[in-house]
């Protein structure tokens, strides 16, 4: 083996070129970090599980400017219809989810890491394929890979590497993290097909807790992918699906069956997602029951998370705090959806008849209850997940504050007038690679104080993880307004509970980092200490 170098290789070696290790590829090279992904297979996956992409993953998407290739090439999925017992429960309108885009996309992953992959090549990097990892020796300031191609080994340095090689992990194996949870009794099934003589909307998930459970998706081309919990370990997947079907829907039969296959979907959280200078996201940190669609959306969560975190610690403009902030943030939204896929699961399973009817009668009274309805479509389209305990967030949300508190999401706002530029969204002017500072005035704040206080933050900023900083008022004339500062609707106001000033640092991938509120906002520690936390 050949001695490391002076300097390591690369600064970031990803293990696992499917939909995770993608993005986060895409997240380094476009920030300038220098990064290699291997993957073991010759060549990408013609067929994947995954289906759904969730309304948060196409935020990430439109970030990187490739949101409407997603939408052109998948289905856009209206609602869920849930059915039980020859009856409908309820349905969930996707199109009452109050996020940019109020639905589903129906596509294939296979189809997903193409997309990801052209974008991946048109930032310079690719992904080194027929390439697995042998074993990893960790160094002060370096980690010593082992790789093998077609039967040669080779030896690559990298600064950090990141498992993102799926529930068989051998990055996780190597660095001896445990990956804790259960074992399923039952397994799971799933096969392509189309549907002849099917007269419902072709746009909608439709679910079947009958026994077998069944849950049909849509994808391109009138087809969907058919998920259940087969008989039994010998049984014919297809007819038992078809007569669960036959029940809601007669004569319907199933066409032109692509990959029938069961597969054991384990519940499993790994113990930590680092150790030392090894990391891991997606499948190889999580694996949750397919009922919610949460997987392949929960990795891409994890890749962007990590992305400009890692990114400013490989160029030396922030310290390991903000790698370790990625456990603290992203483990905890993992135990949720494996959990929550366990309770769904639960509800799903066989049970007895005085047991279905106590939980048709629950389902029901959810589909009923306009708040409950409200936080479920804010769950499946994952815009809820909430980093209020990280170490690196700051600002503790204030009594009876009505906007959202530091480490939530930036809310979709009404439109704001620009001091320099036409009428936009503050998360359409957060989507940077760096942080965003917005300086917000109430209806009693002067136009000339909030300018007065945005560049004197603005000058105690750090360029280095500052890309710009805004200023905005409410109801103030352009004529008279202060020229730092835009103006902005009461409405929006009212939705991030703003009343005298705010201040906030919005982070690279929407979050709010930072959170300030009180009178003129006296003394400007707070944005210093925060940055400084994130330096550290």
């Amino acid at each position: 083996m050949e001695a490391p170098s002076s300097a390591p290789d690369t600064d970031v070696l990803i293990v696992g070129g499917g939909p995770t290790g993608l993005l986060l590829a895409c997240a380094l090279r476009r920030r300038g970090v220098d990064c290699v992904t291997v993957d073991a297979y010759d060549e990408p996956l013609g067929w994947d599980r995954a289906t759904v992409i969730h309304p948060r993953s196409l935020q990430i998407f439109e970030s990187l400017g490739i949101v409407d290739e997603f939408t052109t090439a998948g289905v856009q999925i209206q609602a869920c219809r849930i059915h039980a017992d020859g009856a409908l429960l309820g349905e969930m309108d996707y199109r009452q989810n109050r996020t940019r885009y109020p639905f589903d996309i129906g596509l294939s992953e296979d189809r997903t890491e193409q997309i990801l992959t052209s974008y991946l090549e048109g930032v310079g990097g690719e992904v080194v394929r027929s390439t697995r990892l042998v074993d990893l020796d960790q160094r002060s300031d370096r980690v010593v890979a082992t790789l093998e191609t077609r039967g040669e080994q080779r030896v690559l340095t990298a600064s950090w590497v990141v498992g993102c090689d799926g529930y068989h992990s051998t990055v996780r194996d190597v660095a001896g993290i445990a990956f804790e949870g259960s074992v399923p009794d039952e397994p799971w099934a799933v096969f392509d097909a189309g549907l002849a003589g099917w007269s419902a909307e072709w746009d909608l998930v439709q679910a079947f807790f009958d026994d077998p459970l069944v849950i049909i998706t849509p994808l391109p081309g009138r087809r969907f992918r058919v998920y259940s919990r087969p008989q039994s370990r010998e049984s014919d997947l297809v007819a038992d699906a078809r007569a669960v079907l036959d029940r809601y829907a007669p004569g319907v039969t199933f066409t032109d069956v692509h990959n029938p296959t069961r597969f054991l979907c384990h519940a499993r959280v790994a113990e930590r997602f680092r150790s030392g200078r090894v990391l891991l996201a997606g499948d190889a940190a999580h694996a949750c029951s397919p009922s919610e669609g949460h997987g392949m959306n929960t990795g891409l969560q994890d890749a962007y998370n990590l992305g400009w975190k890692l990114a400013l610690v490989c160029r030396g403009e922030a310290g390991e705090v903000l790698v370790d902030s990625y456990d603290a943030e992203r483990r905890p939204v993992a135990q949720r959806i494996v959990e929550t896929g366990a309770a769904a699961d639960a509800a799903q399973a066989r049970l007895d008849q005085r047991e279905r009817a106590n939980r048709n009668a629950a389902l029901s009274a959810t589909f009923s209850d306009p708040d409950a309805v409200q936080l479920e479509l804010a769950s499946g389209a994952e815009v809820d997940r909430y980093y209020d305990r990280s170490p690196i967030v700051s600002g503790v949300a204030q009594p009876g504050l009505a906007g959202p508190a530091a480490g939530r999401l930036l809310p979709l706002t009404a439109p704001v007038q620009l001091p320099d530029g036409p009428a936009g969204a503050l998360h359409d002017v957060a989507r940077r690679l760096g942080h965003t500072l917005f300086v917000l005035g109430g209806p009693g704040t002067s136009a000339a104080d909030v300018g007065a206080l945005l560049g004197r933050l603005e000058s105690k900023a750090d360029p280095e993880l500052v890309d710009a900083a805004y200023g905005f008022v409410v109801g103030e004339e352009r004529e008279t307004a202060d020229p730092r500062a835009g103006t902005m609707a009461a409405e929006t106001a009212a939705q991030l509970g703003v009343d005298d000033v705010t201040v906030l640092a919005v982070r690279p991938d929407r979050f709010i980092g930072m959170r300030r509120d009180g009178t003129g906002t006296a003394g400007d520690e707070y944005l210093t200490d925060y940055f400084a936390t994130l330096s550290s």
